[in-house]
C-alpha cells in the first residue's frame, strides 16, 4: 500500500488491497516461468524446443518438444498451461491438460504472494513445482522416445 500499518484495521485495509492487486503476482508468476523457459534453453538445449504463447492476458502455455533427429512422428510434446483466476484469486497448472495444481494468492499488509499448505510460496519453488516433471520427464516417457529412435 505504500504506508506503514500501525494497527490491525490499517493492516486489515492494507492486506484487502494487496490482495486486489492479485495481477501483479500474476505477472510475477510469468516473469518467473519465462526465466526458467529460459534458463532451460541455455543449459539443456538438447532435451528438447520450448515455446511460450499467451493466447490472452490470463492464460501462458508453455510447449516442450521432444523428438528423435529426423523422425517427427516420434515427437513427443508436453503442454503446461498457466491460467490467471482473478475472481478467486488463483493459478491454475495444467500438465497435459491433466495433473490439475491450484496455487490460491493470499496477502497480508505487506504484498500479495502464492499459496502452498498455508505458506507463501517462494518464485523459484513455484516454478520448479510448475515445470520440473515437463522438463525432466520421469523414465517411462523417455524409453518411449528411445525405442522411437532405433
Amino acid at each position: 500500500m505504500g504506508w506503514i500499518v500501525s494497527n490491525w484495521v490499517q493492516r486489515r485495509a492494507a492486506t484487502e488491497q494487496n490482495l486486489r492487486n492479485s495481477a501483479e503476482v500474476w505477472k510475477r508468476a510469468q516473469a518467473t516461468i519465462a526465466e526458467a523457459c529460459d534458463s532451460f534453453r541455455q543449459l539443456y538445449p538438447t532435451l528438447g524446443t520450448i515455446s511460450e504463447i499467451q493466447p490472452t492476458s490470463d492464460v501462458l502455455l508453455i510447449t516442450l518438444e521432444r523428438g528423435a533427429a529426423g523422425k517427427t512422428d516420434c515427437n513427443i510434446r508436453t503442454l503446461v498451461s498457466l491460467e490467471f483466476l482473478a475472481g478467486k484469486p488463483s493459478i491454475v497448472v495444467r500438465l497435459d491438460h491433466q495433473n490439475v495444481r491450484e496455487f490460491p494468492i493470499g496477502a497480508d499488509s505487506d504484498h500479495a504472494f502464492l499459496v502452498l499448505q498455508g505458506n507463501e510460496l517462494v518464485w523459484d519453488e513455484f516454478s520448479r513445482l510448475t515445470l520440473e516433471q515437463a522438463f525432466f520427464p520421469s523414465e517411462p516417457s523417455s524409453r518411449s522416445l528411445l525405442s522411437c529412435a532405433s
